[in-house]
């Protein structure tokens, strides 16, 4: 077999019918398919067990040299695992917005430590669009998505276009999208710190609306976000394996602090998921359908404020109240930190300042000081008249 160079492929002529092919003897599997008018560069391999034939583009616009780098490549591809020629078929076949969605999970959102979060604004904030051409996803709809989103939610908000964004640069990356991307230039909500959590006088009306919920699972996740704090998305990912209720602990394998963290599970809360059944074929302790876990708590969630009278306060909000109320104890900021599982120190400072209690005291005391000094009248000193100075 000769080693291709420009000359050669040049000369060769193509066949009237059929293909035939030039190997290169320098490049195992590296070569030109020619058919009649048209000569490509190939490159074949074998891939888990399967014979595979991946096209690198035509001769002309690329030369011997350029045809030759881009199948080094390829083949650096094969050797770390992946299947270039599988996931071309499958560029191919994704031409809606719901493929781009799938694929992103597939190929991206695994890798992240907050993946659980895009998997659960995809099916909750996207679906609309899955039927739709990837090319007919404008940046109006992202706007008018936004906008609606931003009504209630502002922060969640901004998330969800960020997340399209990311999509839409992948799916120009992957071959699937050409157009402008339509999560750029989207005006984002203003993002101010929040501070709310469940004041004492506000726990019991909110205890009575989860209590008031048909659902166990429902009921155990709320409780059990609003007493360790947890995320929701790390309470809906738990599994029964996670779980040692005799000895009171609960480990968390994933979480967005990207590290692993074990809780102590409060007694009256170990009861609560003990309680809970056990579903055929689904490993998770608040299980969906088809083994996974539960999609979403938003209606839920919803119902419950709205019982609860509280309609200004958001799932999330539970994580802080947890927090708030470990320093309106006493407990001490790192104490909080390492409970709620923050990277940086900076992070759990909020609970410094969340719980007025701690503030009402140190005024209370600070006014009983100053309110117990007799009032005296100050004596004034006269001057003779005349006086220099």
């Amino acid at each position: 077999m000769p080693i291709l160079t420009h000359k050669l492929v040049e000369k060769t002529p193509c066949p009237e019918t059929g293909q035939t092919f030039l190997r290169d003897d320098s490049l195992a599997g590296f070569g030109v398919r020619l058919t009649q008018g048209s000569k490509t560069f190939i490159l074949e391999r074998r891939i888990l067990g399967r014979n595979r034939r991946m096209t690198i583009g035509p001769f002309g616009p690329l030369t011997v040299e350029m045809a030759r780098k881009r199948a080094d490549e390829l083949i650096g591809d094969v050797a770390r695992g992946r299947d270039p020629a599988q996931e071309k078929i499958d560029i191919r076949r994704a031409s809606t917005f719901g493929d781009l969605c799938d694929l992103y999970l597939e190929r991206h959102a695994i890798r992240k430590k907050t993946g659980y979060e895009d998997k659960q604004i995809i099916e909750t904030r996207l679906s609309l669009w899955k039927n739709r051409k990837i090319n007919a996803v404008t940046r109006a709809d992202v706007a008018g998505l936004h906008a609606a989103i931003g009504k209630t939610a502002p922060f969640r908000a901004n998330r969800v276009v960020s997340l399209l964004r990311k999509m839409f640069n992948l799916a120009r990356a992957w071959g699937l999208h050409t157009g402008e991307n339509p999560g750029t230039g989207i005006e984002r909500f203003k993002e101010l710190p929040r501070e709310r959590f469940v004041q004492p006088s506000e726990m019991p009306a909110l205890l009575y609306a989860i209590e008031m919920e048909q659902n166990p699972f429902v009921r155990a996740a709320f409780m059990l976000m609003l007493v360790t704090g947890a995320r929701r998305g790390e309470v809906l990912a738990t599994k029964w394996k996670d779980l040692d209720l005799g000895a009171g602990l609960w480990y968390l394998p994933h979480t967005k602090a990207n590290r692993s963290h074990t809780l102590p599970l409060p007694p009256a809360i170990a009861r609560v998921i003990a309680d809970l059944p056990r579903m055929a074929q689904n490993v998770h302790v608040f299980p969906g359908v088809r083994g996974n876990p539960l999609a979403d708590l938003k209606r839920a969630w919803d119902r419950v404020r709205k019982n609860a009278n509280l309609p200004d306060v958001r799932m999330h909000d539970l994580r802080r109240t947890a927090g708030s109320w470990l320093a309106g104890s006493g407990a001490t900021l790192p104490l909080i930190g390492k409970v709620l599982n923050h990277s940086q120190a900076q992070t759990t400072m909020i609970y410094a300042r969340l719980n007025i209690e701690p503030v009402r005291v140190a005024l209370n005391g600070h006014a009983d000081r100053v309110l117990a000094i007799e009032p005296k009248k100050p004596e004034i000193e006269h001057k003779a008249e005349g006086a220099g100075g």
